[in-house]
Formats: C-alpha cells, structure tokens, sequence
C-alpha cells in the first residue's frame, strides 16, 4: 500500500471472539456501511481451506508488507518518522503474536486467517479515504444462525498527509534544511504521476480481489445447483421406478380378471352343456316311461315335442283350452287344420325343390292378403 498507514478500532474483539467460535462459524461476510442508507455487500469468507490458504501463517499479511516498504524507502522514511513511531503506539497496528499451529485446530486457523482477510479487505477499501466503517457477521452451517456480529473502523493515517517531493530533506546539512526549495513544475508531475500510478495499482488489485471473490460466489451456486439437480434426477428416478411397478400391477391384475372371466365361460359353457344332456336324458327316460304305461312310440314323439314347448303346455294347461278339448268335434276340427299346416308345408318344400318352379306363398299369407 506504499506509505500509507492504516488502524483499526473495535476488531481485536471481533477478532478474539471470532477465534473462540471457530468451531460454531461456518462463514463470515464484511459489509461497508460508512453510509448507513446505502450499505454495501464487500466479500464473504469461508472457514475452508481454499479460502484460508492465502491467509494462513506462511503467507505473509498487508502490515508485513507496509513495514518493508517503509524500511525500503529512505525518504519517505526519514519525513515521516515520528508519525510512524505514535502510529506503533495504537492497539490496531500491534501483528497477532505467531501460535503454534500443531495446538490449534483447523478451524482456528481458518478463523485467524479470516481475521487477517478482514483486515486486508479493510484496507483495501479504505485506500484513498480518511476512515471507513465495517461490519461483520458470522454465520453458522447453512446461514440458519448468526453467530456473531461487530462493528469496526478503518482509518487512513496518512490521508492527506503527502508533502511535495521538494519539502523532503535530502540530507543532514543544516544550510540546505535553512534553505527554501525551488518550485519546478516537474516535481509536481512526477508527484501526481507516481501518486495516480500507486492508486491504479491498488484498484487494480482490489478489482482483482473482486472479481476473485465474484468467481468464488459463481462457482458455489453452480455447485449447489448441481447438487440439486443431482437430487431432482435421483428423485425422478424413484418416481420412474414406482409408475412402473404401478403399471406392472395393473398389467397383472388386468390378466388375472381376464383369465378368471374366461374361466367363468367356460364354467357357463360347461353348465350349459350339462342342462341338454340332462334335458335330453329327461326326455328319453318320459318316452321309456310312457312306453311302459302302453303309449306308442308315436304318441311318445308327440309328447315329447309338446314338452320341449313352454308355450303350448301352457296352453294346453289353460282351463278354456281343456274345455275345448273335451268335445270331439273340436279335436276333429284340429286335426284337421294341423293336416292342411303340414300339407301347405309339404307342398312349400317340394316347390322349393323343383327347378324354376315360382315358390307358393304360405297360406297364411295369403289368407292376410
């Protein structure tokens, strides 16, 4: 960050609290909120190993490399000596003393790097401004919980404290401390040049960090995107799995009532068969019957063509019927239209048989006619 000196006040109790609940935090997010009305989402850190590498005890921190600058450059150093010396005074600047890493566990030392990414993301953002406000939360496994929250300043010790190059002492000689420096035009560029050039970097730099982050963020939804689609397959799968059992089932029920119908008709069938023989047996045990109370086999045919006919026994069961053939001249009169029936048959059947011979019309037709 070049001569630039920042402090902090309020984060060395986040910072031990943070280091206490380590093992309770599953991430952390630093918000800028120096306008209260527009608060600004800065970046989230993750208590996992691919966000606590580049924080973790080998690698060196932004006040480290701030130290070796200043001790670099001899006359920045000289000009601003005494600001340095009450600057190492304030409790901000103090570096966190080195623990060792065999007795702390992982997730302290995710939460010490998270602390030193705090202060990086701090300073970063405050570059250019005289102070800035910050707040951090800590959150637990999934963001149900916070579990714990503060707020911090960052301060810019030396905003607005950058001399020309011209008022720098270039040596210890009192007559050239006495004397006032010549104002050139060129000090003056190469001043605004080298500070706009050291301001290009460091936004660069936190571009850089941004789009990291960004990238970071992008990479965690399209995990868990993938994760729930993973999820979504394998339920559409089960579903997949229960249609088709359910389509099984219904295949084997619907066979089995077809198989149980086709067996219930051929049960039908069956029964159906057995009432004829039945029916037939019926019949030839009347005519043996009738043949043994000394009916003729033609009275026996007779009978047993009545019998087949519900209608004409219950005709001939109706008590006017019985009347009727109680007298003999209506049993002549019977006979004698059941003889001309069969004869208009006979004569139908014969003309049938004849070639080219028009077919007679039944006399009961032509009695309608």
């Amino acid at each position: 960050m070049g001569r630039e000196k920042f402090t902090f006040q309020g984060l060395d109790p986040i910072e031990k609290r943070l280091k206490r609940l380590a093992e309770d935090v599953d991430y952390i997010t630093v918000t800028d909120r120096t306008d209260r009305k527009h608060e600004e989402m800065l970046g989230r850190f993750e208590l996992t190993l691919a966000d606590a590498l580049p924080y973790l005890d080998d690698t060196p921190s932004w006040d480290d490399l701030d130290d070796d600058v200043e001790d670099a450059d001899d006359g920045y150093g000289s000009a601003f000596g005494e600001l340095d010396d009450e600057d190492e005074d304030e409790p901000g600047d103090v570096a966190p003393e080195p623990e060792v890493r065999d007795a702390e566990s992982d997730a302290v030392r995710y939460a010490t790097a998270a602390c030193r990414w705090l202060r990086d993301i701090a300073t970063r953002n405050t570059v250019g401004e005289s102070y800035r406000r910050f707040r951090m939360k800590a959150y637990g496994p999934k963001g149900v919980r916070v579990v714990d929250t503060g707020s911090f300043l960052c301060r810019n010790e030396s905003f607005d404290l950058d001399l020309p190059l011209g008022a720098v002492p270039q040596g210890p000689s009192a007559d050239s401390a006495l004397q006032i420096p010549t104002p050139t035009f060129e000090q003056v560029e190469t001043k605004g040049a080298t500070k706009g050039i050291q301001a290009l970097g460091d936004y660069y730099a936190q571009w850089g960090r941004i789009v990291l982050g960004s990238m970071g963020q992008l990479q965690h939804v399209n995990n868990d995107m993938l994760a729930r689609l993973h999820r979504q397959l394998q339920d559409s799968r089960g579903q997949v799995d229960e249609l088709v059992a359910a389509i099984l089932e219904f295949r084997a029920a619907e066979m089995k009532v077809g198989a149980e119908k086709a067996a219930e008709e051929r049960a039908n069938d069956t029964r159906t068969m057995l009432a004829q023989q039945a029916l037939q047996q019926l019949g030839e045990a009347a005519k043996a019957f009738l043949a043994a109370k000394g009916v003729s086999p033609e009275m026996a045919d007779v009978l047993g063509a009545i019998s087949q006919s519900p209608d004409l026994v219950a005709a001939l069961g109706d008590p006017d019927v019985k009347a009727l053939m109680q007298e003999p001249a209506n049993l002549k009169a019977l006979a004698g239209m059941l003889k001309g029936a069969a004869a208009q048959a006979r004569a139908v059947r014969e003309a049938a048989n004849a070639p080219g011979v028009p077919t007679p019309e039944p006399a009961h037709q032509s009695a309608a006619g």
